[in-house]
């Protein structure tokens, strides 16, 4: 390595072609049955400057937007040779971590849940030291509780910590 020059924080981003193409039209679709929801939430009261509809449609339209550049960078990749399970198993890693999420989330409270989710799905997408991915965990937990309180949400503690 040349001097000045720093490891990259995470590993190369990996193309995948076919199957991006697939995830791509299912996230279309998805998010288009969601955008189609949303826009039947009206607001409580007509003075409302954002109503009940507005964060949906704005992840809606993120998911749209997000899944078409996934089908536009499909097109433009190539297939790798190789085992073909083995592209899944990261996948498959993240919703195991955010179906533990869920699950352990009331359980262990916001603040614990969200820094280990996050601190665990940065190391699989090869967040590289283990501190950068411990660092930014923490910073982005501890920023996102701060907004949330500020804006009077009610974050579980944990029921572990309530004794």
């Amino acid at each position: 390595m040349l001097h000045g020059e720093r490891d990259p924080v995470a590993g190369p981003f990996r193309r995948a072609g076919r199957s991006d193409r697939i995830t791509a039209v299912v996230i279309f679709i998805g998010s288009a049955l969601y955008l189609r929801e949303a826009l039947t939430f009206k607001p409580f009261l007509r003075t409302e400057p954002l109503g009940p509809a507005t964060f949906p449609l704005l992840i809606g339209g993120m998911m749209l937007m997000l899944s078409v550049a996934l089908f536009i960078s499909s097109l433009r990749a190539e297939e790798r040779p190789g085992a073909a399970w083995t592209k899944y198993l990261p996948p498959l890693g993240f919703w195991v971590l955010l179906l533990a999420y869920g699950v352990v989330f009331q359980t262990l409270g916001y603040l614990l849940s969200t820094g280990l989710f996050l601190l665990l799905s940065l190391w699989l997408l090869g967040v590289r030291p283990w501190w950068r991915a411990l660092l930014f965990a923490a910073i982005f937990t501890a920023a996102s509780w701060y907004v949330f309180t500020a804006l009077d949400v009610r974050l579980p503690r944990g029921e572990i910590f309530r004794n």
